[in-house]
């Protein structure tokens, strides 16, 4: 990194200011984990009211995917262009006003098109609050706040599944998508002036590296940074396959299980708990230890429980720890991969290596459970599934050993 670079990254900023802008930050990423499922748990009780099969709506979650794939790969250039606040804000006025906006479809088709625009709102504000936190914070600080961050789409998806079913039996369906557009505007408002001088000195430096400007994408392969891109894009894809195979066919597994259908939903509760619960171990000790070390302990664990869920008939009793220790290593992986990003990359191109990296998992999201439906129509079983994910989860496992050894090089030169 260049002198130049080492400057203009250490930016002065009052400690309350910034205290309140990763608190900023992690309330809205919290509130784009609330969107970004309120799709799923609503959807049931919207093809109820609409008098279809819940499967129908399988395009409305599949424009989720592709619009926050969009989002994540689009917020870096544009906060290039305009400015990380800008860009933060507009972003969560436009998941706001989409999720309002959706308390009035009345049909499949709108829908379809009303979470594509919401999605792209919700994928492009992830990398920018990282970004935007991280970059107020010292360098001993970034990897816990890019965990804390980041920490909050997994506190959101908890959230919705806590608050969502009293809210829908009180309300109706659309009074989650009241209260994923309100607040999101709220927050905006604050956001705006949370940094002025900030944003001001950050729109100095970003125009003064034109290289960037032109191509910030071909920027993430730049000098120094193609192998650790390679690495890191792979990583982020082979983890949200794993993930996701997962998330979708958990509830099947615990049929094999003997677990009765009413209490499939709690295989998910299971897989989420342990991945909030691997975040908070990670930011516990991410400032001792380090994020590649502490996400190849959690990986191990993930190696682990795969090997007994898929391999030994288990009591009953133990299925359900056993998927927490999968969340715990898989999930929050998903989550790890944004701090790797942040320990990559310098300011100016760190909101499109977030975003680019989480755009590549958001891909192995779509083709993980792809993969895994695929096994059950040919009568795999759901044991076979998850036993699959055991090879993914050791290429992760042995990139993470690559950028350590990359990076005890670079000390040692």
């Amino acid at each position: 990194m260049s002198s130049k670079t080492v400057a203009l990254e250490q930016i002065s900023v009052s400690n309350s200011r910034k205290y309140f802008t990763v608190a900023l930050a992690f309330l809205i990423v919290l509130l784009d984990g609330l969107d970004t499922t309120a799709i799923a748990f609503v959807a049931p009780a919207m093809a109820r009211e609409w008098g279809m099969a819940t499967s129908a709506f399988t395009p409305a979650f599949v424009s989720t995917s592709v619009g926050a794939v969009i989002g994540y790969m689009v917020a870096g250039p544009l906060s290039i262009r305009f400015g990380l606040r800008v860009v933060g804000v507009g972003s969560t006025l436009l998941f706001g006003l989409g999720s309002l906006c959706t308390v009035a479809v009345t049909n499949l088709e709108s829908l379809v098109i009303l979470r594509l625009i919401t999605a792209i709102g919700l994928g492009s504000v992830l990398p920018i609050m990282i970004a935007l936190a991280t970059n107020v914070m010292p360098n001993n600080l970034r990897q816990m706040i890019a965990m804390l961050v980041a920490t909050g789409l997994a506190a959101g998806n908890v959230l919705g599944g806590l608050v969502g079913a009293p809210l829908m039996a009180k309300w109706g369906w659309e009074s989650i998508f009241w209260v994923g557009g309100v607040l999101p505007l709220i927050f905006a408002l604050p956001l705006l002036f949370v940094l002025p001088k900030f944003q001001s000195v950050e729109q100095r430096q970003q125009n003064s590296d034109s290289h960037v400007g032109k191509s910030v994408v071909r920027a993430l392969f730049g000098p120094g940074l193609a192998l650790p891109t390679f690495l890191l894009w792979s990583f982020a894809f082979l983890i949200f396959l794993n993930a996701y195979v997962l998330m979708f066919w958990v509830p099947t597994l615990l049929m094999e299980f003997g677990f009765r259908p009413e209490q499939a939903p709690l295989g998910t509760a299971a897989l989420g708990l342990g991945g909030l619960v691997g975040n908070l171990f990670i930011i516990a000790f991410i400032a001792k230890v380090g994020v590649k070390v502490l996400l190849a302990g959690m990986l191990s664990l993930a190696v682990a429980c795969i090997l007994v869920v898929s391999q030994i008939n288990v009591p009953q009793a133990w299925v359900l720890p056993l998927i927490g220790g999968l969340g715990a290593g898989l999930i929050t992986s998903c989550v790890g991969q944004s701090v790797l990003a942040v320990l990559i990359y310098p300011t100016t191109l760190r909101a499109t290596g977030i975003g680019w990296a989480a755009a590549l998992g958001r891909i192995g999201s779509i083709v993980g459970p792809a993969i895994g439906g695929a096994m059950l129509t040919v009568g795999s079983s759901a044991k076979s599934v998850v036993l699959i994910t055991i090879l993914p989860t050791l290429l992760g496992l042995s990139i993470l050993f690559i950028m350590k050894s990359m990076e005890r090089k670079q000390r040692s030169v």
